[in-house]
């Protein structure tokens, strides 16, 4: 009998050990995901706070695309098959249009550093910010 009650405390402090340890139970991976989430939530923050995101279309070519997009969304119900085509052909000129974007001012950089003109600083600041600022952007997107 005292044998039983021997086991049965190790049996009892084994399950006192495994509650204490949250690798056991769960509670670190819980813990670790809501760490993880904690950092990406402040990560966020941190770069909403930090800069203003530099714009990625001139003008109003935001407002054009997004007039495209609900166009096409709007016909998706009627013909979903030449809804998802163009919403394709959209997402592709977007890129493009961020792409040249992006190039077009790489271009200028090479052409004043090729003509032997000294770029300003500030200006290598600005383009600098909106790589980061594209950077960030990209990382931070919800999968």
């Amino acid at each position: 009998m005292q044998e039983e009650n021997v086991k049965q405390t190790d049996i009892d402090e084994a399950d006192v050990v495994d509650q204490a340890d949250p690798a056991h139970t769960g509670e670190e991976q819980m813990r670790n995901e809501q760490i993880a989430e904690e950092r990406n939530d402040q990560n966020k923050r941190n770069i909403n706070e930090e800069e203003n995101f530099a714009p990625l279309f001139e003008n109003n070519e935001a407002e054009q695309f997004r007039a495209q997009w609900l166009k096409i969304q709007s016909r998706f119900v009627d013909d979903p098959t030449v809804s998802v085509k163009d919403a394709d052909e959209l997402v592709a000129s977007i890129i493009k249009n961020i792409t040249r974007n992006f190039a077009d001012k790489r271009s200028s950089l090479e052409t004043q550093w090729k003509s032997g003109d000294d770029v300003s600083t500030e200006d290598l600041r600005v383009t600098m910010k909106r790589y980061r600022s594209f950077f960030d952007r990209l990382l931070t997107l919800e999968s």
